[in-house]
C-alpha cells in the first residue's frame, strides 16, 4: 500500500472590508470621560485670601503687636479711671462710668478677637465703634483736665493720674483706628477674592456646558452616520 499524501494547508486570504461598511463603523475621536475637569475654586475664598495675607511675617507681627498695645493701654486707662471712680462726685461719676464702659467693651472685643482669630468679615465694625468711643473719651477728659481750669466737682481726684489717663485715651484711639483700618483692608481683600472666585466658577460652568454640547453634537453625528 502506498503512503497517503500529506494534505497541504489551505490559506485563506482576508477580504478587505467594503467602503460602505468602513464608513458606517468609523467612529470619530471622542475624548474619554470625564470630558472636562471641574476644578472649581474653594468656597472659602474669603478665608483663603485673608490667610494668605496673615501668613506674611510682617503682617502677623503687626497684628500681634497692635493687640498687645491695645490691651496694655486699655488697662492703663481703665484702671486709672476705676481707681478715681470711688472719689468721683455726683457731677463727675457719669463721666467715669462712661470711661469704664469703654474699657469693658475693649476687653470684650479683645477676648472675642482672640477666639475668632483671622475672621475679618465683621471685625471692622466693633473696632470702628471702639475707635469712636476712645476718641469721645479723650475729648471728654481732655476738656476737663487739660483744657484749662478744672471745674468744681472734678478736682477731688489725682489730677496727675487723670492727665496720664487722658493721653492713654488718645493712644487707644490711635491704636483702634489703625486696627479698624487694617480689618477693613482685610475684609475688602476677602470680598475681592470672593467676587473673583464667583466669576471664575461662572466661567468654568459656561465652559463645561460648552464642552458637553460639543460632545453631544459629536455623538449625535456618530448615530446619524
Amino acid at each position: 500500500m502506498g503512503q497517503p499524501k500529506q494534505s497541504e494547508p489551505v490559506y485563506y486570504k482576508p477580504t478587505a472590508p467594503s467602503s460602505s461598511a468602513s464608513s458606517t463603523h468609523t467612529i470619530p475621536s471622542v475624548p474619554p470621560p470625564p470630558y472636562f475637569k471641574s476644578q472649581f475654586i474653594s468656597p472659602s475664598s474669603f478665608k483663603s485670601a485673608v490667610n494668605a495675607k496673615l501668613d506674611k511675617p510682617a503682617v502677623s507681627l503687626f497684628r500681634l503687636s497692635i493687640r498687645i498695645f491695645q490691651l496694655a493701654f486699655a488697662l492703663a486707662s481703665g484702671i486709672s479711671y476705676a481707681i478715681e471712680l470711688s472719689h468721683a462726685t455726683s457731677t463727675s461719676k457719669t463721666d467715669f462710668i462712661f470711661a469704664q464702659v469703654v474699657f469693658g467693651l475693649t476687653l470684650l472685643v479683645l477676648v472675642i478677637d482672640s477666639v475668632t482669630v483671622r475672621n475679618y468679615r465683621v471685625t471692622w465694625i466693633p473696632e470702628w465703634i471702639l475707635a469712636v468711643l476712645w476718641i469721645a473719651s479723650f475729648g471728654l477728659f481732655y476738656t476737663i483736665y487739660l483744657g484749662g481750669d478744672i471745674e468744681q466737682g472734678y478736682q477731688n481726684v489725682d489730677v496727675g493720674r487723670m492727665k496720664r489717663a487722658v493721653w492713654c485715651d488718645f493712644i487707644n484711639a490711635l491704636l483702634w483706628m489703625g486696627s479698624a483700618l487694617f480689618s477693613s483692608v482685610m475684609c475688602c481683600s476677602g470680598i475681592k477674592a470672593t467676587i473673583k472666585a464667583k466669576m471664575e466658577r461662572r466661567r468654568q460652568r459656561k465652559e463645561a456646558r460648552r464642552q458637553v454640547r460639543e460632545v453631544n453634537q459629536m455623538e449625535q453625528g456618530v448615530i446619524d452616520a
